[in-house]
């Protein structure tokens, strides 16, 4: 099996102090249905997801987050649709 990590898929808004939106002011929190290529790192990374879904290899997608005005971190599971 193999385990793919993503880090951070917002790095250039994060070091200019953005933790939502992308360098192009694109909310990513609000880009995972549907992202466009203004939502690169999200799109890209959906593809991803998707190409490894059609060929039977994804089993888990787990997306952790960390909130900024709570504690703690939780998790986030999406249903991909087909």
């Amino acid at each position: 099996f193999e385990i793919l990590v993503a880090p951070v898929l917002n790095p250039d808004g994060v070091t200019r102090g953005h933790y939502r939106t992308n360098v192009r002011g694109q909310n990513l929190n609000r880009a995972y249905d549907e992202p466009t290529e203004m939502q690169e790192a999200v799109y890209h990374v959906r593809q991803l997801l998707l190409g490894l879904a059609e060929k039977r290899r994804l089993l888990v997608y787990t997306d952790l987050h960390a909130h900024a005005n709570k504690r703690g971190a939780f998790f986030l599971g999406n249903c991909l649709r087909g």
